[in-house]
Parts: structure tokens; C-alpha cells; sequence
């Protein structure tokens, strides 16, 4: 039977290895703000009763502690030391990853670029306009934009509101100001992004980002 339950263990986690190389390739390559977190979320997610990699892997140790305990009674050091390991797992590394994704919201200052240093690499706002209709159009129905739909179209009304709050209608501006502010808190939504920053100057931050990685 031994041999039987060994063959398992190693096809079981030779798998769960192979998906961990997956994961790898994929973080090497690059992940934007929305991948950051999804990844975070995958591995450690506190909201959905501390769901994810880490606390299944935190699972397996204890009970491999409990099958320790039953078989071998008198190994209570080892016993203690997969508990310890397990805890770590589900708690200590679990709440630094949930604490990581937090921090990914809340930048310090320098890292909010001015309009001019964020769309320094924009294409018009006319070939933009022209861009986001056409994604608009083509997209099937029934389904989500994509994020690079939302963080442009985001970028491009923050672009028309900064021009029209120049100009001497308040009213005007206002209504391009609440459409750039609702497109920004859409990108956020898509980010999964807290909202304890300005949504504009997150925008403007993503955007250069992304512009800086194509």
C-alpha cells in the first residue's frame, strides 16, 4: 500500500510543481497592476475565509502533523515543528502577501507622475477617441472591456478634463471632471485597487506605467 500512496504523493506534486513553473514563466514575463493582485489574491485571500495556495498548503502540513501524532505518538518534537510550519504558512506568510497587496495601493507621493510626465507618450486625443470607439464597437456582446480598454479610456476623458478645467465654463468642466472621475473609479474596480487615493492620479500613474512597458 505504501507504494501505491507514494506514487500519488509524487504524480500530486510533481502537478502542483509543474503549475508552480507555469506561474513562475508567467510573473518573469510581467504582470501590470491588476495581475499583481489577482496573483496575491490566488495565493493568499483573507475576504473569502483565508482561501488560496497558502492556506491549502497550510492544510497539508497539519494533517501530515496529525498523521505524525497517530503513528508515531512519541515524535511530539516533529509533531510541534509541522504545527509551527503550518501556522507560518497560513498566518505569518499569508497576512505579509495580504499586507503586500494593500501596500500596492498606496504609492508614496513621488509615484503619482504630473499629467504631462504620464501622457508624455499618449497618442492625440482625437486618435485616442477614435481608438476607444472602435475597441467599444468591436467588443462581443454581453462582454467586459478589457484593462487596457478601461486604463485608456480612463486616460484620454482625465486628458479632456485637464483641458476643459482651463476654460471658463464650470459647468463644462465639471461634467468632464465627474466623467474622467468615474472612468478612473471603473479602472479601479478592474484593479481591484482600494480608493484611498485620488482615482485621477491613479490613472495617471498606470498610464505611464503601461506606456513604459510597450
Amino acid at each position: 500500500m505504501s507504494r501505491i500512496v507514494q506514487h500519488r504523493i509524487t504524480t500530486a506534486t510533481d502537478t502542483v510543481r509543474s503549475g508552480l513553473d507555469d506561474l513562475l514563466r508567467e510573473v518573469r514575463i510581467g504582470l501590470d497592476a491588476a495581475d499583481q493582485r489577482h496573483l496575491l489574491r490566488r495565493l493568499y485571500d483573507p475576504a473569502n475565509g483565508g482561501t488560496g495556495l497558502l492556506p491549502l498548503l497550510a492544510e497539508v502540513l497539519t494533517a501530515a502533523s496529525v498523521a505524525v501524532g497517530e503513528w508515531q505518538p512519541h515524535h511530539e518534537a516533529t509533531v510541534e515543528a509541522l504545527d509551527e510550519a503550518a501556522a507560518y504558512v497560513a498566518d505569518s506568510a499569508g497576512q505579509r502577501i495580504n499586507t503586500a497587496r494593500n501596500l500596492l495601493t498606496r504609492p508614496a507621493a513621488q509615484d503619482w507622475p504630473a499629467p504631462e510626465q504620464a501622457y508624455a507618450k499618449a497618442p492625440s486625443t482625437i486618435s485616442e477617441v477614435g481608438w476607444t470607439a472602435q475597441a467599444a464597437a468591436d467588443r462581443p456582446f454581453g462582454t467586459e472591456g478589457t484593462r487596457e480598454f478601461w486604463l485608456r479610456k480612463a486616460a484620454l476623458l482625465d486628458r479632456i478634463a485637464l483641458t476643459d478645467e482651463h476654460v471658463d465654463e464650470p459647468g463644462d468642466a465639471s461634467d468632464a471632471s465627474e466623467a474622467a472621475d468615474r472612468a478612473a473609479r471603473r479602472l479601479m474596480d478592474v484593479d481591484d485597487a482600494a480608493v484611498i487615493c485620488d482615482p485621477r492620479h491613479y490613472v495617471r500613474q498606470q498610464y505611464a506605467l503601461w506606456t513604459t512597458h510597450q
